[in-house]
């Protein structure tokens, strides 16, 4: 009995030693004071939504959403000052330039 139980609590810890490894390499970041944040480096040369949510923040645009994304675009929606829903489109390569045409609000 103590032999099964032993191995049980073996095998649970290592359990969560995995999962718990697989969870940190997914994205998660600490900045070693406690807080978790999620970050993921994009392949060479494309945008990240990360630094796609950061320029339509610097264009006004808050508490954005991604609406579309694929290999040639990110398109986000979110809020102006005035409360209205803007849209902005950035291009998924390096630098993430805005695109024009996403204003229209055609999404």
């Amino acid at each position: 009995m103590k032999l099964v139980l032993g191995s049980s609590i073996v095998s649970c810890a290592i359990l969560l030693s995995s999962v718990s490894g697989l969870a940190a390499s997914g994205g998660w970041q600490t900045d070693g004071q406690g807080t978790r944040y999620w970050h993921v480096t994009p392949r060479p040369g494309q945008c990240n939504i990360s630094q796609a949510k950061n320029l339509a923040l610097r264009a006004g645009i808050y508490r954005s959403e991604v609406i579309q994304q694929d290999d040639n675009v990110i398109v986000l929606r979110g809020l102006d000052q005035s409360g209205d829903r803007r849209v902005i489109g950035f291009g998924n390569i390096r630098g993430c330039p805005e695109l024009d045409g996403y204003e229209d609000g055609h999404f």
